[in-house]
C-alpha cells in the first residue's frame, strides 16, 4: 500500500517542482529573446549552463558568437510536440499494460 503511495507522490513532486522553475526556454520566451536582434546574455536571466547546454545542441537555443542567446521557437514548439507525443505514447502504453493486468 504505502509503497504505491511512493510510487506515485514521488513523480508528483518533480513534476511539481519543475513546474513551479521556469525553465530556460520559457525564461527565453518571457525575456522575448527570440531573435539575433533580442538576444540575451544567459547570465542576464539567471539561466545556468548545464539545463541550456542540450538545448543548444538540439538547436532549440541558438548561441551567437557573441554569448548571447536566444531561443528559435519554431525548433521549440517541434521539440515540444515531439515530447508530448512520447511520453502520451509511453503512457498510453502504461494504461493498456495496467488494464490488462488487471483484466486479466
Amino acid at each position: 500500500m504505502f509503497a504505491s503511495i511512493g510510487a506515485v507522490a514521488g513523480p508528483l513532486a518533480m513534476v511539481i517542482m519543475a513546474m513551479r522553475n521556469p525553465g530556460p526556454v520559457t525564461t527565453l520566451r518571457k525575456a522575448g529573446a527570440i531573435s539575433p536582434d533580442t538576444a540575451r546574455r544567459a547570465e542576464t536571466l539567471g539561466v545556468k549552463e548545464p539545463p541550456l547546454a542540450p538545448l543548444v545542441r538540439a538547436g532549440v537555443v541558438v548561441r551567437e558568437p557573441d554569448g548571447r542567446i536566444w531561443l528559435d521557437e519554431r525548433r521549440a514548439n517541434a521539440r515540444q510536440r515531439k515530447l508530448v507525443a512520447i511520453f502520451g505514447a509511453a503512457g498510453a502504453l502504461i494504461g493498456a499494460l495496467a488494464w490488462w493486468a488487471i483484466r486479466g
